[in-house]
């Protein structure tokens, strides 16, 4: 794996935790946290593949399929034995990354947060939706696709 891949995937589930299971719609239609491999594999019509990495036995991966019209270059899912779906992650090329932000500002609003980060001279923007049922985090790096993540919300906004 390059070193280019782990800061992406430690961005991913650096700052995303595990929680219960919830039985509310994922990002995509038909989807549920906490459904297992083969219901996920059923929903999306493929074959996931394991990640064979000795941290992270709990994903799997499907490369270049398309998700409502969209090219994805990988699809990666992080599906606990006993809490099922917990995690989706998109590699989208950069130049659908404008259409698909518009969608999610027309689907939730602006984002709760953006920022620009750069470490090692490679700027990063990162914007962040909470829907009330998912968190969402988009993540621009030139030197990586467009990332797209997926988890479930632990916070119920209408409890602040």
């Amino acid at each position: 794996m390059t070193k280019a891949s782990k800061y992406i995937l430690i961005i991913v589930f650096g700052f995303l935790i595990q929680v219960f299971s919830q039985p509310v719609d994922a990002c995509v239609e038909g989807l549920r946290w906490g459904m297992d491999l083969p219901k996920v594999e059923n929903r999306l019509g493929v074959s996931l593949i394991p990640i064979k990495e000795k941290t992270n036995q709990n994903l799997f991966e499907v490369k270049d399929i398309q998700i409502s019209g969209l090219p994805v270059q990988a699809l990666r899912v992080r599906i606990e034995k006993e809490d099922g779906l917990r995690q989706l992650a998109y590699e989208i090329d950069n130049e659908n990354m404008i259409e698909v932000l518009a969608g999610l500002r027309y689907r939730f609003g602006p984002p709760v947060g953006t920022n620009v980060d750069v470490e090692d001279g490679a700027p990063q923007q990162q914007w962040i939706w909470h829907t009330g049922e998912d968190v969402i985090v988009a993540v621009k790096s030139n030197q990586r696709p467009f990332l797209l993540s997926y988890r479930p919300s632990l916070l119920d906004p209408s409890s602040l």
